[in-house]
């Protein structure tokens, strides 16, 4: 009985339009939507990356020989790296 009601299922036309449709849009609309999500991660992935390049650019700092800073530091009492004043 449960494999008649199938049977007669699947031989309507709707059924099979359905199934068309569906493989279609899933075909069509998976690799567009993939696609969108990669571009979508790699914009975010650069501002990101930019943020870092931009909070490096400002604690850029010009230092010849750490160990130097650090033996006048320990004699001075200061801090250990130079600081913008």
């Amino acid at each position: 009985m449960e494999m008649l009601s199938i049977l007669v299922a699947a031989g309507s036309g709707d059924l099979v339009v359905g199934l068309l449709i569906g493989c279609c849009i899933g075909l069509l609309g998976g690799p567009a939507f993939r696609a969108w999500q990669i571009h979508r991660e790699w914009a975010d992935a650069s501002r990101e990356a930019g943020l870092a390049d931009q909070l490096l650019d400002k604690m850029a700092l010009d230092l010849e020989d750490p160990a130097d800073l650090t033996d006048a530091a320990d004699e001075i009492g200061e801090p250990a790296w130079p600081t913008r004043r």
